[in-house]
């Protein structure tokens, strides 16, 4: 099956269609998608990819032998995590980003990092037992291969760990705390730091990509940080929450194989905090 796919900078969408409206803090996701399948959740596109029919994401069937072989799903978990922290963080007073590295004793095993991370966390929770602490943890590998954490760490109090208290909590290596005030979209902010998927010879966090395992989770989060709603109404009720001096991104692409599939996929994003 080949597939053809066009992107197009300008599309209307009919006041009365049907789209899936993702309120998350004051940065507002449209989604209009075109194609339904009455036969399961997924298009087929072509051997190696798919469409979810429920998101408009385009997916890669998982037999790779590393994530950076699959780059549209690198792009769907970083679609979820911008979301996921735009849902949970803003730069309020509770919250904080932080880093965490390690020195003589580096790690290259990402199992042995999450068990790592996960009795920091008993630790800091303990250090700050009268807080519900919450966070989202993003693993991040070095170009040699050994691996670091970043971490964004929430509280329902004022926040506030000092770099000497976060080194003897963590005691790996060196520590970084920031806050993230003065940013009006946490979500692409942080995930483009984190991650950038570009590809090319100056795009040196991109290379990494084959560092990551196959399956291999690119964030993890507490039971307390909320996903986003997604919520289906008329494209008209939803642009009644925003208006245009707001947008901040739209962006229309159109599927077709031929086998006689054809999907639209038009996002339109806005940032309420926007002047």
């Amino acid at each position: 099956m080949e597939l053809e796919s066009k992107c197009f900078a300008d599309y209307n969408v009919y006041g009365d269609s049907i789209v899936n409206f993702i309120k998350m803090g004051d940065i507002i996701e449209i989604k209009y998608i075109t194609a339904k399948n009455s036969q399961g959740h997924i298009q087929k596109l072509n051997v190696d990819e798919y469409v979810n029919l429920e998101t408009g994401e385009i997916c890669n069937f998982n037999y790779c032998e590393n994530r950076g072989e699959n780059m549209a799903s690198i792009r769907n978990s970083i679609t979820k995590l911008r979301r996921l922290i735009n849902n949970n963080f803003s730069g309020g007073k509770n919250e904080l980003w932080i880093t965490l590295t390690f020195g003589k004793n580096k790690i290259y095993e990402p199992n042995e990092l999450c068990s790592l991370f996960e009795k920091f966390i008993k630790r800091l929770r303990y250090f700050l037992k009268n807080q519900i602490i919450d966070y989202i943890y993003v693993p991040e590998p070095h170009e040699k291969g050994d691996w670091h954490i970043h971490l964004l760490l929430k509280s329902n109090k004022t926040l506030y760990i000092s770099n000497a208290d976060l080194n003897k909590i963590w005691g790996h290596g060196f520590v970084k705390v920031n806050r993230l005030k003065d940013i009006d979209n946490i979500g692409a902010y942080v995930s483009s730091y984190l991650i950038n998927i570009k590809e090319g010879e100056n795009s040196k966090k991109g290379a990494r990509l084959y560092l990551y395992p196959p399956q291999h989770k690119l964030y993890r989060c507490s039971k307390g940080i909320k996903h986003p709603e997604v919520i289906e109404m008329t494209y008209n009720e939803a642009k009644s929450y925003v208006r245009e001096d707001k947008l901040t991104y739209k962006k229309t692409l159109h599927i077709d194989n031929f086998e006689g599939f054809s999907s639209l996929i038009h996002t339109e994003s806005y940032n309420l905090r926007r002047k």
